[in-house]
């Protein structure tokens, strides 16, 4: 069994792989895939507040408003006063910021098939799930504290 502390080179590595690889192929859009991570969280998760997309993407909120800014500017992101706060702000895609979510999708989607066909060993939809839970548990422990 692999020790795992060796999971940081592993998931370090595929993470700096992809991004890089995202990056090349979203260049005509404008995007870098940090940046087109959140547009896809946002896609997924519309309506939160700023601080509550921090909280779940486990980002340091100075980040995720940089990123903001960048996509309000560029039109792919709206910000809406919250009724119940009125300090806080409701994020939600424009229409071509879904139309851009849809492609990066695409992209990510199709290098993830690419990577785990040239892995036969490994298993798409097992490691998903894995990936789930131990998601899940970083969720809760951050609930707690």
């Amino acid at each position: 069994m692999t020790q795992p502390i060796t999971f940081n080179k592993y998931i370090a590595s595929i993470y700096r792989q992809s991004k890089h690889d995202f990056n090349e192929q979203i260049a005509a859009l404008d995007l870098r895939a940090t940046t087109g991570d959140l547009l896809l969280f946002v896609a997924d998760h519309s309506g939160l507040t700023q601080r509550e997309i921090a909280h779940q993407k486990v980002l340091d909120p100075s980040l995720v408003a940089r990123d903001l800014r960048a996509l309000t500017t560029k039109q792919l992101v709206e910000r809406t006063p919250d009724p119940q706060d009125g300090r806080a702000q409701r994020i939600t895609l424009t229409p071509t910021g879904y139309q851009q979510a849809d492609q990066i999708r695409q992209v990510m989607g199709a290098w993830w098939q690419a990577l785990f066909a040239a892995t036969p060993q490994a298993n798409a939809q097992v490691t998903g799930q894995q990936l789930a839970a131990i998601y899940q548990t970083l969720q809760q422990r951050q609930e707690r504290n």
